[in-house]
C-alpha cells in the first residue's frame, strides 16, 4: 500500500534526475478513476508547494468503497517537452486498506497472510 509521501518522494527524485528546480514549474497529475470495467481520465494542474493538497484532494474526492484511484503520471513542461517525474503508477483501494485493518495481506505468490499488521 502505497502513501502520498510514497509519490512525493517519487516526484522529488524525477526532479533531481531532470535537474529541475522545483518550484519553477507547473505540475499535471494525472490520475485514473477505476470502476468494475470503466475507467475515467482525469487531471489537475497544480505547483510544486501544492502537491501533496492536490493528492490529497483527489483520493479524499475520488475514492470510494466502489472505485480504486490510480496516480499515473506527473508530469512538467521543460524546454517545451513534456517530462514525467514518477517512476512508476500508484493505485490506491478502500479494499485493500480494509484488508490491512483486518490483518490479511496477500504476498507475492496469491496467498493470504493473517495477524500481520505493520505499527508505526
Amino acid at each position: 500500500m502505497y502513501t502520498i509521501s510514497d509519490i512525493i518522494t517519487d516526484i522529488d527524485r524525477g526532479c533531481m534526475a531532470n535537474n529541475m528546480i522545483e518550484d519553477r514549474f507547473s505540475y499535471r497529475i494525472i490520475f485514473f478513476i477505476n470502476e468494475g470495467n470503466k475507467g475515467i481520465k482525469r487531471y489537475v494542474d497544480t505547483s510544486y508547494s501544492d502537491l501533496r493538497k492536490s493528492l490529497e484532494s483527489i483520493i479524499r474526492n475520488y475514492l470510494s468503497l466502489e472505485n480504486n484511484i490510480v496516480i499515473a503520471e506527473t508530469t512538467v513542461l521543460k524546454d517545451g517537452k513534456c517530462v514525467c517525474l514518477q517512476s512508476k503508477s500508484y493505485s490506491f483501494s478502500l479494499e485493500e486498506y480494509f484488508r490491512r485493518i483486518k490483518g490479511e495481506s496477500r504476498t507475492s505468490n496469491g496467498n493470504i497472510m493473517y495477524d500481520r499488521c505493520a505499527v508505526r
